[in-house]
């Protein structure tokens, strides 16, 4: 999570920082890890709207005035970061069966 937390605080789409704590997305961060959970081969436009959908649902059009451009480029971003994270856990997974056997 504190990868995604770390591309979602850089990209900052409501404009909090440097003055909010850290965790000011967590809600929305959950949400967006939840999804990529629940949707195993995603690609970065469907996800990049389900991260459009999260913003303005949590913040609203008066606040929330990012564009699919933006979401896309952070799509791509943490969907590069979720593989790694499913590559690492595959290899784990499978050491861990070789000392088994």
């Amino acid at each position: 999570m504190k990868e995604i937390m770390n591309v979602v605080n850089d990209w900052d789409p409501i404009e909090f920082f440097p003055l909010a704590p850290e965790d000011e997305y967590i809600n929305e961060i959950r949400k967006i890890e939840e999804f990529l959970k629940d949707n195993s081969s995603l690609n970065a436009e469907t996800l990049a709207k389900r991260i459009n959908e999260i913003f303005k649902n949590s913040f609203g059009d008066d606040v929330y005035f990012e564009d699919m451009d933006a979401c896309v480029v952070i799509a791509h971003k943490i969907l590069e970061i979720n593989n790694k994270w499913l590559i690492q856990e595959s290899k784990y997974h499978h050491s861990f069966g070789m000392i088994l056997i």
